[in-house]
């Protein structure tokens, strides 16, 4: 009987343990959930009430319009989008601007209604106010929270039978990944903790990730424990080199939470 040659074997063993690693990799991230759809809109909102109620005026800002232009959105640098994903347990910010739509004049002085609904179901309800510049913008805080859509609305005229509402966006909930590194020779240990979310008792799928001409790779995955803590270690190649490196929790079937990544970090072989 004769045994393959060492180095051989080697390269079989690796090859073996980069398709796990796919696999298991492409398992959490491809079974991810699905939101729910969004359901008919405009929708009831629970404690929103026309904001003139009980004052001394009858038009809700200065050129207050029943036919409006009511833009949103999620500031991104300096994109302007639909959805965003935060970490859980961070606020987000709601921008938009309010306008006539027929003479486009501004509707400045306004009172406007942040709503949110949770993805997972429930009634709309109402999480913050906001009031237009004399511009018409106007900038809203989404308090900290899982998975919602949220909207503005408006109430033109006191006397208005429903508020008008803007489309609606969307803020993902992410996981928030906390990593440290501690490099001995060509081995480096990671360890961090996952949180925001409750841990499922199996754990959740951590990837420690090294970056390599421009793309992330995998190279280590584990599971968390009860807690959120992991522990991976990784023996780089090559000796007296920089590597930059991170630990991703992905989105997974069994928790409510998207993907999110530690900071990065930089290491040295020796």
């Amino acid at each position: 009987m004769t045994c393959s040659h060492p180095t051989r074997l080697r390269r079989r063993r690796a090859a073996a343990a980069t398709i796990v690693l796919a696999g298991l990799w492409a398992a959490a991230t491809t079974e991810a959930k699905l939101l729910p759809p969004p359901g008919p809109w405009p929708a009831p909102v629970v404690g929103a009430t026309n904001p003139l109620l009980g004052s001394p005026f009858g038009a809700n800002g200065g050129h207050a319009s029943a036919n409006v232009s009511l833009r949103v959105w999620l500031p991104s640098g300096r994109q302007r989008r639909a959805a965003i994903t935060r970490p859980i347990g961070w606020g987000t910010v709601v921008r938009g601007r309010l306008r006539d739509r027929i003479s486009g004049r501004s509707i400045g002085g306004a009172t406007l209604q942040l709503a949110a609904q949770n993805v997972d179901g429930g009634d709309w309800y109402l999480a913050g106010i906001a009031r237009t510049n004399r511009k018409g913008r106007f900038r809203a805080l989404l308090p900290p929270g899982p998975t919602r859509r949220s909207a503005i609305l408006y109430w033109p005229f006191v006397d208005s039978p429903g508020p008008l509402y803007s489309r609606r966006l969307l803020v993902r909930a992410s996981a928030r990944v906390y990593l440290k590194t501690t490099a001995r020779g060509r081995s480096v240990l990671f360890r961090g903790k996952v949180s925001g979310d409750a841990i499922p008792p199996g754990g959740v799928l951590v990837a420690a990730q090294v970056r390599n001409a421009g793309a992330w790779v995998s190279v280590r995955l584990v599971r968390t424990k009860p807690d959120g803590s992991f522990r991976a270690r990784y023996r780089f190649k090559y000796r007296n080199r920089r590597f930059v490196v991170r630990a991703t929790a992905p989105s997974q079937p069994d928790w409510a939470l998207y993907s999110g990544s530690s900071r990065q970090r930089t290491i040295r072989t020796r």
